[in-house]
């Protein structure tokens, strides 16, 4: 299966809310820490933690108490730019949860991988249709939507249908392709916090 999404810079949070609460349905706040491994040969995996939260911002935001999760994560990322330099990202996903992180982080520590980025994100989910969207705080960098589907397969017409999916939803949400963000998260941070991140 592979995940294809963009996402995009937001500057009034609380308009972009109001829009998406016009026609999605809110799966719920989570606050999602994520630590990624490299490893000498190039080899990339991550490990997230997700704590779900009450949301405050919404008109009736659910009340959470449910417990932490965690997940292993391994992408083949890549970036799919258009004529007009738009980019879309496509990625053959391969998650899967765990009961504890202790003994992944101790055998990747033992078989030479290093942290290379962490990252903290807290998000509110909705979903509308086949389009999964996250309203994601990530700093320092800002407020982002991402929007996100799944395929297949990752040709060049089911990729090129699925980005017109997801452009459309940016814009019922009130945004415009021109909000659009090419860079990954690691270059934006990059470049926020002048670290090498990978």
């Amino acid at each position: 299966m592979f995940e294809i999404e963009l996402k995009a810079h937001v500057q009034n949070r609380q308009t972009v809310i109001t829009q998406i609460e016009r026609f999605a349905h809110f799966l719920g706040a989570v606050h999602k820490s994520d630590t990624y491994y490299q490893h000498g040969d190039g080899k990339k995996c991550r490990i997230r933690k997700e704590v779900p939260f009450t949301a405050p911002e919404l008109t009736t935001p659910p009340d959470v108490k449910a417990a932490p999760s965690f997940y292993f994560t391994y992408k083949k990322k890549e970036l799919r730019a258009d004529e007009a330099g738009v980019a879309t990202e496509v990625n053959d996903e391969k998650e899967c949860t765990l009961s504890d992180c202790a003994p992944i982080e101790s055998y990747l520590r033992d078989n030479g991988f290093s942290v290379a980025l962490t990252k903290e994100k807290s998000v509110l989910g909705w979903q509308y249709e086949r389009v999964h969207i996250e309203l994601c705080t990530v700093p320092p960098l800002g407020d982002f939507l991402e929007l996100e589907t799944f395929a297949e397969a990752d040709d060049e017409a089911t990729t090129e249908n699925a980005k017109q999916q997801l452009t459309a939803v940016l814009k019922k949400a009130g945004l415009r392709e021109a909000d659009i963000e090419n860079r990954y998260y690691s270059e934006l941070l990059r470049k926020a916090q002048g670290e090498n991140y990978v």
